[in-house]
């Protein structure tokens, strides 16, 4: 950790940028202790906090999108390409698509905490053909999620960086199967609806239908049982 503060310390907001961005990208760069580095450098007056998240923000949904663009013009390719290194690559894509299909594109708020789906969840939202502007407007939520949480860690504990990257790996998990809990109530909820709905709409088209073959099959029937007046 000390290293990446004195490389932090030395190069400014631009490396916490560019650093971010290539780690979004899918370069093995650790984004998670630049961001708690920046944390602590912000508790010491070396760097603003506020600045700091705002460039992490940046990075991040910048990186996202490039990938989401990706997904938008070449589909499957782009999760293929992804999982090439993977022992069953075709398992994980069906893995992706299902996980995204369940929880649908509020997954991209929390996606940045589990590795593996950070990569396949912006290029998935592109291949759903999300809107682009609803696209950036979760992520930027997700992205801002992300930054803040581990620069906030770093700032807490900008006196014992070592424990605050200890405290990441376990709050990152915590977070993680609480936000995957919170969305698995989510998307049964919006199962249940979907699902009250459609039994309705067929209550709809069955009942007049039912009434028009009533009121034809037996009108002579119907008319003789009225009560008929003096």
């Amino acid at each position: 950790m000390t290293a990446i503060v004195q490389f932090l310390v030395k190069h400014g907001y631009s490396i916490l940028f560019v650093a971010l961005f290539a780690h979004q990208i899918g370069l093995p760069i650790p984004g998670p202790l630049l961001l708690l580095a920046a944390g602590a450098l912000a508790a010491a007056g070396k760097l603003g906090l506020v600045a700091s998240i705002g460039l992490a923000v940046t990075a991040c949904v910048l990186a996202d999108w490039v990938w989401y663009e990706a997904g938008r013009r070449h589909g499957d390719k782009v999760l293929n390409f992804i999982h090439r290194l993977a022992r069953d690559p075709d398992y994980h894509n069906r893995r992706a698509k299902d996980i995204f299909a369940r929880y649908g594109l509020p997954l991209l708020v929390l996606a940045k905490f589990v590795p593996g789906l950070d990569a396949v969840a912006p290029p998935l939202a592109g291949t759903s053909r999300t809107s682009r502007l609803r696209f950036l407007a979760i992520d930027a939520v997700g992205a801002g999620l992300y930054s803040g949480v581990y620069a906030g860690l770093g700032y807490v504990f900008s006196h014992d960086l070592n424990r605050a990257a200890a405290y990441a790996g376990r709050a990152g998990a915590i977070f993680t199967g609480l936000a995957l809990a919170g969305l698995s109530i989510y998307a049964s909820h919006r199962l249940f609806r979907r699902c009250r709905s459609r039994r309705e709409s067929r209550v709809v088209q069955i009942t007049p239908t039912a009434l028009i073959l009533c009121e034809g099959s037996v009108p002579g029937r119907v008319i003789e049982e009225l009560p008929q007046g003096d």
